[in-house]
């Protein structure tokens, strides 16, 4: 009996590790369950959806055909398609976020309950949100992007970020005024005091009306955001620099800046909760008062470099790598930043969308995407819709099994005293496990290895400025070098050149080895070899297992 029952235990403790799932998840008492997914393929989906009454939004993006399609989708509340919208001349990430507007009349005219979209080559389209018929469009000014920031809604027009600087229609389509600023990438357009402000790739803040534009130098920088709009004539602005990123109180009535805080790499869209400001970036989350004169009231180690969102009162914001998963903390009346669990799941990766969230009925929701494309709704109180039928992994359970039965007759052994006998299933069951398991051993060494080496480290200020925060490989020839950036959602080394090789019509040699896979030429050159680097740190393991962040730098050379 004893015996029966240490092997039942040693099973138990066996089964653990292999047991996963969705998960599903309690906030303030009321539990999230997964209702439906939907897998939009090879594509990303790096902005918040959006809901109205009576559907779901979503856009997905690429920087290739070859994995698809930019797109817009509609979807009704059970995960269905309604339509789509799609855009083959928009190959470069889609960045703009999406915003709903409800039918109306005025001095504008009239116009449907339509969906506004920006994309990266510069069009501007209203489409009816009932069926994607393109009600009217318009075309924005590009150099290399078109539109790639927030748009700013008001009751009868749409305030645009360009390129190169700020358009503002009615929403029927008529143009009421275009203005020139500085070049811009992800610089969302704010309102204050009668003022549009934009904020350009140089440092600049630029004050727009009707009439014409006003330049203001913050500091040398990149202004990624839509400047915050704060009482008593105030905005904050969270500059970009060479060296991380600073943190801005700008008066308008003075036009005078003052540094509030330093922080880190790749600032995030900020926002207001509560009277607070709560910024983010790759190291860091704040909560700023800017009641009086602009002070951080607490910060929290975090690395997110997308969209925050208030989800029923709690902070919530993905976490920008390979782990992925979604940062949640409270604030508290004095500004404090709780940190709470992370919500986790199975398909977690590198994520920049904000999270959408409605009540309906007294039933909560909320829409999760990340940069695999992967759509979830989750919802309070309901019923889990039936999961479609997938094919079981059968080599994963059938060596579960084998390892069980292994284990199993093993502690029998041991439980015998034949102790030799018990060793030599002992080995073969630790042979089984490194097998399954070495690919995410090495991929774990690997970061650790490499995870403290920035990107900065190797990056060439000759580069176009469009290649920050995206991935870029490098090849570099005895005879030549070629580069290729922009490239976004690589997993990978391996995954990062292949797709460079694919953009520069380069073939790739690859073998096969126990150790994984590994690069013998490159554009049939093969040299004494190749070796790689990854933000300036020599490769370790195999491409295949080596992390690559979203702003990753792989260098590979001719040996």
């Amino acid at each position: 009996m004893r015996a029966e029952f240490l092997v039942l235990v040693v099973i138990a403790i066996v089964c653990l590790p292999f047991a996963s799932g969705e998960n599903d998840y309690a906030q303030d008492g009321a539990e999230f369950t997964l209702q439906w997914e939907v897998d939009f393929g090879e594509v990303y989906i790096s902005t918040q959806p959006v809901s109205s009454d009576r559907a779901i939004f979503v856009r997905t993006s690429t920087s290739s055909l070859s994995q698809g399609v930019p797109s817009v989708y509609s979807l009704n509340f059970a995960g269905d398609e309604n339509w789509r919208v799609q855009n083959f001349n928009s190959t470069f990430q889609d960045m703009a976020p999406l915003e709903f507007v409800e039918s109306g009349i005025g001095d504008c005219g009239t116009w449907p309950d339509m969906l506004l979209v920006g994309w990266s080559d510069g069009l501007f389209q209203a489409l009816n949100a009932n069926t994607g018929a393109v009600v009217w469009q318009y075309q924005t000014q590009i150099n290399s992007w078109g539109i790639t920031g927030q748009m700013f809604i008001e009751s009868e027009t749409v305030t645009l970020p360009t390129r190169l600087g700020v358009d503002k229609l009615c929403l029927n389509g008529d143009l009421e005024f275009s203005h020139e600023t500085g070049l811009g990438w992800r610089n969302g357009v704010s309102k204050s005091e009668g003022f549009y402000w934009i904020g350009d790739e140089v440092g600049n803040l630029w004050s727009v009306t009707n009439e014409g534009v006003t330049k203001h130098f913050i500091a040398e920088g990149k202004i990624r955001h839509a400047p915050i709009s704060l009482a008593d004539d105030n905005l904050l602005i969270h500059l970009q620099t060479s060296s991380g990123s600073t943190i801005y109180r700008f008066d308008i009535t003075s036009n005078q800046s003052s540094i509030v805080v330093n922080s880190g790499y790749g600032p995030g869209m900020p926002i207001i909760i509560d009277d607070y400001v709560i910024t983010a970036d790759s190291q860091f989350l704040r909560s700023i008062s800017c009641e009086i004169q602009c002070s951080v009231n607490d910060v929290e180690e975090f690395t997110s470099n997308g969209e925050i969102s208030n989800v029923f009162g709690r902070i919530m914001l993905p976490q920008n790598t390979v782990d992925g998963g979604y940062g949640q903390f409270e604030i508290d009346d004095d500004g404090e930043l709780m940190p709470l669990e992370m919500a986790t799941y199975d398909d977690d990766w590198y994520g920049t969308a904000g999270i959408e969230s409605w009540s309906s009925d007294g039933i909560q929701h909320m829409l999760l995407a990340n940069d695999n494309a992967n759509l979830k709704m989750f919802s309070t109180n309901a019923v889990s819709m039936p999961e479609e039928s997938q094919n079981s992994d059968w080599p994963t359970i059938l060596a579960i099994l084998s390892a069980l039965i292994i284990v199993s007759i093993s502690s029998i052994q041991l439980l015998r005293e034949r102790f030799q006998s018990a060793f030599k299933f002992f080995i073969l069951f630790a042979t089984i496990l490194l097998f399954f398991t070495f690919g995410d051993i090495v991929e774990a060494w690997s970061e650790l290895v490499n995870d403290d080496a920035p990107a900065s480290n190797v990056w060439d200020d000759e580069w176009p400025d469009e290649w920050l925060g995206t991935q870029i490989v490098v090849f570099e020839f005895k005879d030549q070098t070629i580069v290729t950036g922009g490239l976004l959602g690589n997993a990978n080394v391996l995954d990062a050149t292949m797709d460079a090789a694919n953009k520069q019509g380069l073939e790739m040699d690859i073998i096969d080895s126990s150790l994984g896979k590994y690069v013998v030429s490159i554009d049939n050159v093969a040299g004494e070899g190749w070796e790689y680097s990854v933000n300036g740190q020599p490769g370790t393991v195999s491409a295949e297992y080596s992390g690559l962040q979203s702003d990753g730098i792989v260098v590979w050379k001719q040996l």
